[in-house]
């Protein structure tokens, strides 16, 4: 869970979400009926409320932790 502002979100908010949702979906090769989808929007929406707001930043935080790296 994350820290959540208590901001409305803007139709610009909402085109950046749609626009790095779409980009996530396309390079993870998830199709859009995909229950997976509706988790990472959720996702971005969370990282939204805690104060990322641009795309670079959100789709950063969405990255995959490389296992290997942790290891």
């Amino acid at each position: 869970m994350y820290f959540t502002a208590f901001e409305a979100l803007e139709p610009r908010d909402l085109t950046t979400l749609k626009t790095v949702l779409e980009e996530l979906r396309l390079d993870r090769g998830i199709i859009a009926p995909d229950p997976g989808l509706d988790e990472l929007a959720r996702d971005l929406v969370n990282l939204w409320l805690a104060g990322f707001r641009g795309s670079c930043e959100l789709k950063a935080m969405m990255k995959p932790i490389d296992l290997h790296l942790c290891q």
